[in-house]
């Protein structure tokens, strides 16, 4: 009962889905994130591998189309299609004004550069 009831939770807590679109015109690996608002009324937003960018589609005509990834399938998505999505997602919220990011200026700290990208020179805290 336990496990049940974490892989609830963590499926509530995760915000993004991986995903196939099943098409006469082939398959496509989906992502769609639950906190990106839907761009209209009975429309969704996916990130479509293929195109490498966020599309909007009919909600109605993909609802049965849609289908999710394994545990191991989705591990392999994230690792191929995550930095994409990651881009695509920003261009997406800086194009409808929900993300003010100001261009970096000489000698100023980003915290969304400093924290997203790894540095493996850096000592890290696992290691004592």
């Amino acid at each position: 009962m336990f496990m049940g009831f974490y892989a609830m939770v963590k499926k509530i807590i995760s915000s993004d889905w991986y995903g196939e679109l099943r098409s006469t015109r082939g398959n496509t690996i989906v992502i769609r994130d639950s906190k990106l608002s839907p761009p209209a009324q009975g429309r969704i937003y996916l990130y479509n591998t293929e195109r490498q960018a966020i599309v909007q589609y009919d909600e109605k005509i993909v609802s049965d189309k849609l289908f999710e990834l394994d545990s191991e399938q989705k591990k392999q998505a994230k690792k191929q299609f995550y930095a994409g999505w990651k881009a695509a997602k920003i261009q997406l919220l800086k194009g409808n004004g929900k993300l003010a990011v100001e261009p970096k200026k000489a000698g100023t700290f980003d915290p969304i550069d400093y924290f997203s990208e790894q540095n493996e020179n850096e000592d890290s805290f696992d290691q004592y």
